[in-house]
């Protein structure tokens, strides 16, 4: 191979996601986090063109909902439109949250974009009039596609490169929707020089020569996506595939921790919180944060109070909407304990009975399986993971000590 190529791989826009749940922001902030995958798109094929790409790979989800809106495709056509001024390709596959109908193929993208069908396809990408990579893929024609389809995978003519782009699940993992399954030893025996995935929103590179990678989204949309989001620049070459890592996530969500351990009052708290958003405001981008109050200390009896909190949010959130680096505490959790030492509690005989009643319970299953068999509520619930389950134990733990610590120490007796 004599000759390079260089493309960036992205996945799961999920543009004019709806980001429900967050209603209740002030109104210019909820219309900057509406408009940020719009925003993190446009950083996609900005760095496309900044970096003169050969070509521009999208796996999947697009859009968020098959009934996808006339803006997000406008906004779609508008970027193809940018790439297409200076001849760079688009491959494109539909996922399962954008899966190909009749009636969207209706709305007409640029000439320069190429959306794989529901049959597994292999597309020549021509550079400098010679034939340098075969593109192979396919797009869901429905919402759920359960079975391996890498078999359809088949090289074909002897060109440099050869490059798949695969919406889908690695097998054996639990966490995610097993949509077209596959293995890493499916994938590399196919002796392609790249895969492209998409559908899991966590980036990861499963392995790195030849590189098997998962970009995750461009932009967070959630408390459970935190951190920068982004894409991959990727250079193939006879030297070692190179991958650069691309920031594109115009808003950040993290999480955020305030300890209260040896502070004497609310001054120190603010002071300490405003510590942190100094540390955040240097990524220079917007953050949605959840703050927990943790450790145990002066301020626990005070912060026990609903209005105490309430304020506190709101002195925090205070002017933040109107910043371009806002910091706003979308939810906050009190986690602080009172001073004391478990084990020594569980040296006097109603705790050592509390902590073991505890302990026989840990496995909260079966308390949670009424709730998310409720025809209202599992509608609107996701299961949980096993750290927030830890969570429920922990919270639930600190809660009961805490009263009955403040109920005048009646487990002591």
């Amino acid at each position: 191979m004599t000759n390079s190529i260089r493309f960036i791989h992205a996945a799961d826009l999920h543009l004019d996601s709806p980001f429900k749940g967050l209603n209740y922001l002030p109104n210019e902030l909820f219309e900057r986090v509406r408009a940020s995958t719009f925003d993190a798109f446009t950083r996609v094929v900005d760095v496309a063109l900044e970096e003169r790409v050969d070509f521009l790979l999208l796996a999947g989800d697009l859009f968020d909902l098959e009934q996808r809106s006339l803006l997000a495709q406008a906004k779609l056509r508008e970027e193809f439109l940018r790439l297409a001024k200076f001849d760079i390709p688009v491959y494109v596959i539909h996922g399962n949250h954008d899966y190909i109908t009749e009636r969207q193929q209706r709305f007409r993208y640029p000439d320069n974009v190429h959306i794989f069908g529901e049959t597994v396809a292999a597309v020549p990408f021509i550079k400098n009039g010679i034939p340098a990579a075969n593109i192979y893929g396919f797009s869901y024609s429905t919402r759920h596609i359960l079975h391996n389809r890498t078999s359809e995978y088949q090289k074909q003519d002897n060109v440099p490169y050869h490059i798949g782009l695969l919406h889908g699940n690695l097998s054996g993992r639990e966490d995610h929707d097993p949509y077209a399954p596959f293995s890493i030893s499916d994938l590399l025996a196919k002796d392609f020089q790249y895969w492209a995935l998409g559908h899991i929103h966590k980036r990861e590179i499963l392995h790195p020569e030849p590189p098997i990678v998962y970009p995750g989204n461009i932009q967070g949309r959630n408390k459970k996506e935190i951190g920068e989001k982004g894409c991959y620049l990727v250079e193939l070459s006879n030297q070692k595939p190179k991958l650069t890592f691309i920031k594109t996530s115009k808003i950040l969500w993290e999480n955020m921790d305030l300890s209260i351990r040896d502070l004497q009052t609310m001054d120190e708290l603010l002071q300490k919180a405003k510590e942190i958003y100094d540390e955040n405001r240097k990524s220079l981008k917007g953050t949605l944060l959840h703050l927990t109050l943790t450790g145990s200390g002066p301020l626990f009896s005070l912060l026990q109070e609903e209005s105490q909190l309430e304020d506190l949010k709101l002195f925090l959130n205070e002017r933040e909407p109107e910043k371009e680096d806002f910091q706003y505490v979308y939810s906050l959790t009190n986690h602080t304990t009172p001073e004391y030492s478990k084990e020594s509690l569980k040296k006097k005989p109603f705790y050592e009975d509390f902590y073991k009643i505890l302990e026989e319970n840990a496995n909260i299953d079966p308390f949670l399986t009424s709730l998310f068999q409720h025809s209202d509520a599992r509608g609107y619930l996701e299961p949980f993971h096993q750290t927030e389950k830890q969570a429920i134990l922990e919270e639930a733990e600190q809660w009961i000590v805490s009263q009955l610590m403040d109920d005048g120490g009646r487990g002591d007796k």
